[in-house]
């Protein structure tokens, strides 16, 4: 196998190891909004934020290890790997990191009310 061929094989996996990163950061947005109310507007404009985030860093992979050229390989990697994680390990990660910070943020909710109570009585 030539140099190439096995750069580009290497590149896919790469890929695929970045799509499931994307998700993953993702997975994370959608946590977060489980856990806290967030408006349509504030929806909207985390969305963007990710999106310009992720163009950048694509962006700069591809300039770096692919000389700034998109193939068709690395965007199926990239789906492979999307798909891989959105259909194996996305669905328990949502929900056992929900289960486990819920009571964590409700703790912190719960103090800061008490917080804000103590000192309006001090600060009248």
């Amino acid at each position: 196998m030539s140099a190439e061929v096995q750069n580009q094989f290497y590149f896919f996996f790469f890929s695929a190891f970045w799509g499931v990163g994307m998700c993953f950061i993702y997975d994370g947005l959608r946590i977060w909004r489980r856990l806290i109310h967030h408006s349509l507007r504030q929806m909207n404009i985390q969305d963007i934020v990710y999106w310009i985030c992720m163009t950048v860093v694509l962006f700069y992979l591809l300039f770096t290890y692919n000389r700034g050229e998109i193939r068709s390989y690395t965007i199926a990697g990239m789906i492979v790997g999307c798909v891989f994680y959105q259909k194996t390990i996305s669905p328990v990660w949502v929900e056992l990191a929900y289960r486990l910070l819920r009571p964590v943020i409700h703790l912190f909710f719960v103090l800061f009310s008490i917080i804000k109570k103590i000192r309006r009585k001090i600060c009248g």
